[in-house]
């Protein structure tokens, strides 16, 4: 379906996926250890991050900034780290 859109719609963002992965622990909020994620063409890793905390406010209320990690294939993201058709985003908590 977003394939034909596209072709339908060539100026619109080229739809990316990503898989959002989760900890034991916050499999606990998220009742899943991975689910994927679109966004549009151009999306950065704070766009995720704020639709992530929209979608599980209880993982943004119950841990503070700076107690869940971040990484975009293994490698920690800055706020504007862009973000590529197949990433992989791992959040996990600061024991």
């Amino acid at each position: 379906m977003i394939e034909e859109m596209a072709k339908e719609h060539p100026e619109m963002p080229r739809a990316l996926r990503l898989t959002l992965r989760y900890d034991k622990t916050l499999q606990r909020i998220t009742g899943r250890a991975e689910e994927p994620m679109f966004m549009g063409e151009g999306g950065v890793f704070v766009y995720l991050l704020q639709n992530v905390f929209m979608a599980y406010p209880e993982m943004e209320r119950r841990y503070p900034p700076g107690t869940i990690g971040f990484t975009i294939n293994g490698t920690p993201p800055k706020p504007h780290s862009p973000l590529f058709d197949g990433d992989t985003v791992f959040f996990s908590v600061a024991h």
